[in-house]
């Protein structure tokens, strides 16, 4: 069994899209381990199809297996744990009552306050793009809210509070509760200037009943672990309980992306294109996001590609039949880098752009090819090549909106579950055309959560020196030459057609 603490063992929770990831690791380096389980969501019954939520105490109860799991593969005592840090995903949140029990759990993906949000939206007093950056309002948690309080009185007039998923956790684990000012920008509840509490938005939007609970900034130690909740984790009681930047933000840290014009690609369930600057930076057009970095006087700006490793996913199942689409990832990766770009012919259009965040929607998509089939019929193997040119058209796609906005990156990270898959390593180098640092363990966010909690419980160096050593672990990826060549094609052919396609209605 491993024990003593040099160097320092950490524990980090990551509450993300499809699973609860636990890793335990060092505050540099590769992770020693990593569990995760699937996130069990459900549709309310009575409400409307958009909906989406998660049982909050069976997800408690599924963190707490997740960290046993991680534990006990990673044959650390207890008492080797010096921090547990927390991060999730954007946009989740959870509406507390007085006593600070969850009424509500959804994801980011719950999306029954589409009509809210358009109301938001259509409020010429009140700018929520302009004081958090984000926006349309259907994606923030005022519109969540204007609906509880039309269609779910009985909800919305116990509730008193609302705050990130990660934030939850950590109230969970301490007793304490704090809004993590980076998680709370995401969903409307922070300015992102300042990252104090957006609390006049609550009045101002006829949502006066709800009040917001303080930010702290990323990277706070917000308590210690508490008697019970350790007892069930098979840990000490005392540990320092630290609250980490969102999902995507950490992943910057991970990377290793800090300076001011570097950029940083989290390619997940979904991908952000984020490029750091040294002050809050908008889009006038609204088309991109503006939000804090984890690290103290940066902020970023955000291009998003869409969905990527969740469309990934849903297409091994669809063409192979099975429910693990990790192996299914993994039995056609070697043979999907066999594959000579564009000799397939098969264009895709999946999903995976520039998006628009102002012109969310629905979109006309799908797989082109020539036909008649029986000409050069698609196979399996083909259809999966395209969809993964697609994604990295998507990236690039986003990376040129950043690049004619603030100008050529100082340099491109990339990192994320889609860099687990060696071939799209190799055909996003070459559709950007440029070198790329990659971190291989593709647990890019875990990452950068374990650095910020060495850096929070005074174990080691500033959140920045943790991130400048991040920034030497990756690995380097040239584009091969003629691939670079041929993919400027491609991109101009798919960019002609994915133009096409938008003018169809769905």
């Amino acid at each position: 069994m491993v024990t003593g603490s040099n160097p320092r063992q950490y524990l980090a929770i990551d509450f993300g899209t499809s699973h609860v990831k636990v890793t335990i690791g060092a505050a540099t380096g590769a992770p020693l381990t990593t569990s995760r389980s699937p996130v069990v969501y459900f549709r309310p019954e009575g409400g409307p199809d958009a909906a989406v939520e998660f049982d909050p105490g069976a997800t408690l109860g599924l963190i707490v297996s997740t960290v046993q799991s991680a534990l006990s593969d990673s044959d650390l005592a207890p008492g080797d744990i010096a921090g547990i840090g927390v991060t999730s995903q954007r946009q989740g949140l959870v509406l507390l009552n007085l006593e600070g029990r969850p009424l509500y759990a959804g994801p980011n993906r719950d999306m029954r306050a589409v009509f809210e949000g358009a109301e938001i939206d259509s409020n010429t007093m009140v700018d929520v793009w302009e004081l958090t950056g984000h926006g349309p309002g259907m994606l923030t948690a005022w519109a969540r809210l204007k609906w509880f309080a039309a269609n779910a009185p009985d909800v919305y007039e116990r509730a008193r509070t609302v705050c990130g998923i990660a934030d939850w956790i950590v109230l969970e684990l301490t007793g304490e509760l704090v809004m993590e000012q980076t998680l709370a920008v995401e969903s409307g509840l922070g300015l992102v200037a300042s990252g104090e509490p957006a609390r006049a938005l609550a009045p101002a939007l006829n949502l006066g009943d709800i009040s917001l609970p303080a930010t702290c900034t990323p990277g706070s130690v917000i308590g210690k672990l508490r008697g019970k909740i350790a007892e069930s984790l098979g840990l000490p009681a005392g540990i320092p309980v630290v609250a980490c930047g969102p999902d995507t933000q950490s992943g910057l840290l991970g990377l290793g992306v800090h300076l001011p014009g570097a950029t940083g690609i989290v390619a997940g369930w979904s991908t952000a294109c984020q490029r750091v600057v040294e002050r809050p930076v908008f889009d006038d057009t609204r088309a991109m996001w503006t939000g804090r970095h984890v690290i103290e006087n940066r902020w970023v700006i955000e291009g998003n590609a869409g969905e990527t490793g969740g469309t990934y996913q849903w297409l091994m199942s669809l063409l192979y039949g099975w429910t693990d689409n990790t192996s299914a990832m993994n039995m056609v990766d070697d043979r999907i880098a066999e594959i000579e770009p564009g000799s397939t012919s098969i264009s895709s259009f999946l999903g995976p752009a520039f998006v628009h965040m102002a012109n969310v929607g629905l979109r006309t998509g799908g797989l082109l090819f020539p036909v008649p089939v029986s000409f050069e019929p698609p196979d399996r193997i083909g259809i999966a090549r395209a969809a993964l040119e697609n994604f990295a058209f998507g990236i690039r796609h986003n990376i040129e909106r950043l690049n004619s906005f603030r100008g050529p990156a100082v340099s491109t990270a990339v990192g994320g579950g889609m860099v687990k898959t060696r071939a799209f390593k190799k055909i996003l180098a070459g559709v950007l055309d440029c070198e790329i640092g990659i971190a291989e363990s593709g647990e890019t966010t875990s990452l950068g959560a374990l650095s910020q909690i060495a850096a929070s419980t005074g174990h080691g160096p500033s959140v920045t020196e943790y991130a400048a050593i991040r920034g030497t672990e990756l690995a380097r990826h040239e584009p091969d030459a003629t691939e670079a060549r041929v993919y400027e094609d491609l991109y101009t052919e798919w960019r002609h057609r994915e133009r096409m396609l938008e003018s169809f209605e769905i």
